[in-house]
């Protein structure tokens, strides 16, 4: 797979599964754009690129600022003209507010579906005319499989939120005036990820026992993913080899969920 010149928008990917698809884009000659809020992240971030002799943009920024997100948009099409891929990775809201729904803040929910949709939403806006242009995109949701089987424990903001983005592209991927310029939209819904820092590597560190239990039963690989595993798919669904996939949700859980 080869992406010289090709500029790919990836949101959040100073961390995780974002920082998986961007390094990877990167070592294949990808030109790269993203953002965070947090300034260390962004200083590892910009140490790994420049070791990769890459051009790149990334800024310091917040995915609930809509201003900075209209500002940021035309500050990328300022410096590069157009973005062939577009990854939405930004999201969570997973454990905010309580377990009980009706003892959370009603604002819960208009912050946990804006953390996950509007990037989805306003970086498509900016970024589609290009694509459409230059008769060649590629779109790609990093969802969650909480948005298509609710377990018990998930939080119904998160997993509304989650739904919200499969049917956008769902929705974008049926629009033939942006399929027959060879632009394609597709979803992708992780399972659990092993990412340093987050919930897992908490429950691994906090109760070792609990941790491996959960493999063991729950898992029928018997191993937890990795960002590693996300990001090779992204690359398999931006490359002309997935010409003929769009509307998709392709699950990547380790046989977790139910669904077919």
């Amino acid at each position: 797979m080869n992406f010289k010149n090709k500029n790919v928008f990836i949101s959040g990917a100073t961390h995780g599964i974002g920082l998986s698809c961007i390094l990877d884009f990167a070592k294949l000659g990808a030109n790269v754009i993203t953002f965070s809020r947090d300034k260390k992240k962004i200083s590892f971030l910009k140490k790994k690129l420049n070791l990769l002799n890459t051009k790149y943009l990334v800024s310091e920024g917040d995915i609930l600022d809509k201003d900075f997100l209209h500002s940021f948009s035309t500050l990328v099409l300022k410096k590069f003209k157009y973005v062939d891929i577009l990854i939405h990775n930004v999201g969570g809201g997973g454990s905010w507010g309580k377990d009980n729904l009706l003892e959370s803040n009603l604002n819960v929910w208009d912050e946990v579906y804006q953390k996950n949709n509007n990037g989805l939403i306003i970086f498509n806006k900016y970024f589609l005319p290009s694509m459409v242009k230059r008769k060649w995109g590629r779109v790609i949701a990093i969802s969650s499989i909480c948005g298509i089987e609710a377990k018990k424990e998930d939080r119904t903001w998160f997993t509304v939120s989650k739904s919200s983005q499969h049917a956008l592209i769902k929705s974008l991927s049926k629009k033939f005036y942006f399929t027959k310029k060879n632009v394609t939209f597709n979803s992708i819904s992780p399972g659990p990820i092993f990412i340093k820092n987050t919930f897992w590597d908490k429950v691994r560190k906090e109760n070792p026992k609990k941790y491996q239990k959960y493999i063991n039963d729950v898992l029928p690989t018997k191993y937890i993913g990795q960002p590693k595993d996300i990001s090779n798919l992204c690359l398999f669904l931006c490359s002309d080899k997935a010409n003929y996939i769009n509307g998709s949700n392709l699950i990547i859980d380790g046989g977790v969920t139910n669904t077919i």
